[in-house]
């Protein structure tokens, strides 16, 4: 049988890891202490809300056509009454907003390649 750590878990019982080094597992040993605060940065920002939207927009991100076929497919489905209109009006909603973003960004990213085309390098009122 491995030997254990020897230091208490939070609950005050005695921790049942694995000894590593000195007779404390790789959670309790003070050595380890800086990759272990920096391993618990790394996974708290990993699991941050804008990480995670950040990870699902790119994913999830729809095409002009995809956003087209959901509006119609929502329109349909107030036609044969299984959507309701305040739910294809969200949609509809959504549909806008999504075009706006997309035409916004493409404007921005043209305006982009102009500027750099002139040899612009004031770019103090962008964003």
């Amino acid at each position: 049988m491995p030997n254990t750590c020897s230091a208490q878990n939070k609950a005050g019982q005695s921790c049942s890891a694995q000894a590593w080094k000195g007779g404390l597992c790789r959670w309790h040993h003070p050595e380890l202490e800086p990759q272990r605060a920096e391993e618990r940065r790394k996974g708290g920002a990993a699991r941050s809300n804008a990480s995670r939207a950040r990870r699902r927009m790119a994913a999830e991100a729809m095409t002009p056509n995809e956003i087209q076929g959901f509006v119609a497919v929502a329109m349909r489905g107030v036609m044969v009454g299984s959507i309701t209109p305040g739910i294809a009006n969200a949609v509809a909603s959504l549909a806008r907003a999504a075009v706006a973003v997309r035409e916004a960004s493409e404007i921005e990213q043209r305006l982009a390649e102009l500027e750099q085309r002139a040899g612009v390098t004031d770019r103090r009122w962008r964003a």
